[in-house]
């Protein structure tokens, strides 16, 4: 009875596939061609350990059977690490893996070295034609430019001008002098309606009053004084007004009658006297 050729064939490769896998357990033939190539490829941890793993079980032609409970045992990872090595490696054509049904995974390693580029030619860059100008519709045009810049200087920030004017407060200086009012105020017009004595006998009562104040809360300290001296010719003003019935000149520093003070004195008597109507000679 003649052989069956198909099962003696599956016999030869039955045998062929068992002693392949034989062979790499008992006397593994670790290629050192194969392994050498795995050393000068420059890879993450995990991908080299397995590369090295499957060239420590190839043979010259890169070809190998291991389990991957081998791997696992010779890499110390875990099954779903090295699938994940293994893809990565074939992607990177590093090694090929060929699935066979029936008899696991055949693996064939071919580490592929990094190639050296040639070094690049440094060229000097072109210089570049100068750029042409564009007008703005507002040179090109013959009529100028309704944009006005101003030359003043922009205000200072808010900042700015809260440092600028905070100036702390001192003393009246002894050579302190003040300077003339601007005729639009109200302390130029009280100055002039109340003449210089008046003025005098103001700035002498005003140093006093500087010179003894007491420097509780601030009160002898200013950080304007011309200020405070036109603050004093106005309130000096308004109580000069305000003692015009008791004797003294009036606020506006005329006669009331407009006979002269001597005359205001003598109605003011007449007044108390009730001698108010009578003629001169009573």
């Amino acid at each position: 009875m003649a052989a069956d050729p198909h099962r003696a064939r599956l016999g030869i490769d039955q045998r062929r596939t068992q002693r392949l896998a034989r062979h790499c357990r008992a006397e593994p033939p670790m290629s050192v061609r194969i392994m050498t190539a795995v050393w000068s490829v420059t890879l993450p941890d995990s991908e080299k350990i397995v590369l090295l793993a499957l060239a420590d079980c190839a043979n010259d032609e890169g070809l190998c059977w291991p389990s991957m409970a081998t791997l696992a045992a010779k890499c110390s990872k875990s099954d779903r690490t090295v699938q994940a090595a293994i893809k990565s490696l074939v992607a990177s054509g590093h090694m090929s893996r060929q699935e066979i049904a029936g008899r696991g995974c055949r693996y064939i390693v071919h580490p592929t070295p990094e190639a050296v580029s040639p070094p690049k030619q440094l060229h000097p860059e072109a210089a570049s034609p100068p750029k042409r100008t564009a007008l703005t519709p507002e040179a090109a045009s013959d009529k100028p430019s309704r944009t006005i810049t101003s030359l003043e200087a922009s205000p200072p920030s808010r900042r700015g001008r809260v440092q600028a004017v905070k100036i702390k407060p001192f003393r009246l200086p002894e050579d302190w002098a003040p300077v003339r009012f601007a005729d639009d105020t109200v302390a130029r017009a009280i100055v002039d309606r109340r003449g210089k004595d008046w003025s005098l006998r103001a700035l002498e009562s005003f140093r006093n009053w500087a010179a003894n104040a007491a420097d509780k809360d601030g009160l002898g300290r200013k950080a304007d004084w011309q200020k405070a001296w036109s603050n004093w010719i106005i309130e000096q003003d308004n109580r000069d007004g305000q003692r015009s019935g008791n004797g003294r000149v009036g606020g506006n520093g005329q006669s009331r009658s407009g006979h002269g003070r001597t005359v205001d004195a003598a109605e003011r008597f007449k007044a108390r006297r009730g001698l108010s109507g009578l003629g001169a000679g009573v």
